[in-house]
Parts: structure tokens; C-alpha cells; sequence
């Protein structure tokens, strides 16, 4: 057997030439980092998402859903709008004292023909005087005395209204708080469910009108200042669209920590700001439910961003919708 080398021996050490010395010596070191081939240090951005697959609408069932499942799938995608779009204050109030007409409103009001108005009348007199037929002006028949009927008034809808984005935002000012509710998101719709219980369709179908409004037509952001209002006015409206019995204004209104009258506004203003659009299907309610628990289940990761689609369905021009409406005046 070959001996074993020594801690001077040029195989396992070298020496320190600094010291001058043979009996001390270091260790040898290591290879110079080398970060790409060090497989500690990679983040593998897709190991959230391996051996997760988004639930299949067999997996699914919208009238074995509980209630409580719901609640927390509504309490989710509220949680994602509320952090994709972060702390946005509300639009403030227009300070002019008279406001612009709505744009094309009063075009269209000077396109509007009115067929019993004198003007009319007078100039078709004056086109039936200087009638002419192969360059021979005819004699002019004399009229006969009728008795002309006065002209009915008119009404345009919508003539003397504030525009659209006006409207617009004085609904939305109406969910906004002046600084976020010291209660979570979770706590307030567990203490909702406590003392005034609904079903599963409720809360999805509150899901679905927040998230319309707020993803696809981008009507309003979702945000800490008005996400707890938006919830209690969206379960109530949902609750009467969608259910045969509802509790008493005042036990809702208490629960939800408004008073009856903040109540009333809230439930008037959520029908304007969807566009009193509340009929849903159970097709409906379960890709919405689909979508939830797919949100659901990625939240909680590292990487998790929510998405926000870029397609704005939007909504149909209201404006586009006046129409003249002809009122008898009462004999």
C-alpha cells in the first residue's frame, strides 16, 4: 500500500507562498459560481400551475353548491378586483352651475321635423304659388277658408337631463366611502350570512353583476372604498330578482351597517349602474362559479396575478335610445 500523502504533499494541498511556510497550508476552493447552471437558484415561475388544471363544469353542481362555498367564491373575485385595481378615489362632484348639453343631443333636437308647425305650412304656399309646367305658370286656384288645426305641442325626453357622464358619475359617488371600512371583506359577508342567510344563487348571481359591471362594461373600479357597498347593494337587488321572499329594509339595512335611507339609494343606484340587467341562467351562474373557483385556487400562490380581460363589451349608447314623444294636449 502507498502511503498516505502528507499535508504538505502537492496532491491534496498547495501551499501558501505569503507564509513561507510548508506546514501551513488552506483548503482547496471551490469552482467560481456559475448562476445559469446553478438549478438552486432558478425560479420555475410554472410550479404553481403544474398538476393544476381548471375545474371542468362536471365537477360543478349549482344546486348542490352550499351557500357558505358561494359566499367565499363571491368573497374571492371581489378580493381580486379589489387588488388588480388598487385605491382609486371617487370622481368629485362637477362644479359648474350650468351644464353642457349632451353631444349630438342638440343636433338632433334642430333635425327634428315638425309637419304642423306654420313655417311648414307657409312655405308650401309659397312652392304651390310658382308652380310652372312646360314654362307656363298657371294660374294660381284661390284657396279655400279651412279651418286649420293648431299644432300639438311637443316633448323631447330627455331635453332639459345633465349628460351622460354626469349621471354617471353621480351614481358611482354614491358606493364610495370616505376611507375603507375598518371590517374585511370576509367578515362583513359572514355577518351578513349570519343574520339574514341566502342562497347560492344569490351570490353568484351578485358576483356575476359586480363583475359586469366592473371587468366587462368597466361602468365602475372595484375598490376598498365602495367593495363593501357594492356587495350590500347587489345582494339585496339580487335577492329580489331572484328569490320570492326578502327580509325586512330595516333588519338589511342594520345587518349591512347603513341606514334605511343610504339603503334605498344604494339599491336604486346598483339597478341604474347595471342597467337593470338582472335576468341569469343556470349556464350563467355555473361558468361564472367555474371561473371563481379557478380564481380561487391561484390566489393564494406567489405569482398569482388577476387578469383582467381587454375586450370592453360595453354597453348600448343611451343617448342613441330618446325619442320624441308626441302628448295630446287634453281637451
Amino acid at each position: 500500500m502507498s502511503p498516505l500523502p502528507t499535508h504538505g504533499s502537492d496532491s491534496t494541498a498547495f501551499v501558501n507562498s505569503n507564509h513561507g511556510s510548508d506546514d501551513h497550508t488552506d483548503h482547496e476552493l471551490p469552482p467560481p459560481p456559475n448562476p445559469s447552471s446553478d438549478a438552486g437558484l432558478t425560479v420555475d415561475h410554472n410550479a404553481n400551475d403544474r398538476g393544476v388544471s381548471p375545474p371542468s363544469p362536471s365537477s360543478i353542481d349549482i344546486f348542490t353548491l352550499s351557500p357558505i362555498t358561494a359566499l367565499k367564491l363571491l368573497c374571492a373575485g371581489i378580493e381580486a378586483l379589489v387588488q388588480f385595481t388598487g385605491d382609486i378615489p371617487p370622481t368629485p362632484e362637477s362644479t359648474e352651475t350650468t351644464m353642457p348639453n349632451m353631444r349630438g343631443m342638440q343636433a338632433e333636437k334642430e333635425n327634428i321635423r315638425r309637419s304642423g308647425s306654420w313655417t311648414n305650412l307657409a312655405d308650401f304656399r309659397q312652392r304651390a304659388g310658382s308652380d310652372a309646367i312646360d314654362g307656363v305658370n298657371l294660374r294660381p286656384k284661390p284657396l279655400e277658408i279651412q279651418h286649420t288645426v293648431p299644432a300639438e305641442p311637443y316633448i323631447i325626453v330627455g331635453e332639459n337631463a345633465e349628460p351622460l357622464n354626469v349621471q354617471h358619475s353621480a351614481i358611482t359617488r354614491k358606493f364610495y366611502s370616505k376611507k375603507p371600512p375598518p371590517i374585511s371583506l370576509e367578515d362583513y359577508l359572514m355577518r351578513i350570512h349570519r343574520f339574514c342567510p341566502m342562497s347560492t344563487a344569490v351570490y353568484l348571481a351578485t358576483s356575476s353583476y359586480i363583475h359586469r359591471v366592473a371587468v366587462d362594461e368597466r361602468v365602475i373600479p372595484v375598490t376598498r372604498r365602495n367593495s363593501h357597498r357594492l356587495i350590500l347593494a347587489g345582494l339585496r337587488v339580487a335577492m329580489k330578482a331572484l328569490e320570492d321572499q326578502s327580509y325586512a329594509h330595516a333588519r338589511f339595512s342594520k345587518v349591512g351597517g347603513v341606514s334605511e335611507q343610504e339603503l334605498s339609494r344604494l339599491e336604486i343606484n346598483f339597478c341604474f349602474l347595471t342597467n337593470f340587467e338582472f335576468k341569469t341562467s343556470k349556464e350563467a351562474l355555473l361558468q361564472h362559479a367555474i371561473s371563481l373557483k379557478e380564481l380561487s385556487s391561484l390566489q393564494g400562490g406567489v405569482n398569482f396575478v388577476p387578469k383582467m380581460s381587454l375586450l370592453n363589451k360595453g354597453r348600448p349608447n343611451m343617448a342613441a335610445q330618446e325619442t320624441v314623444l308626441e302628448v295630446t294636449a287634453d281637451a
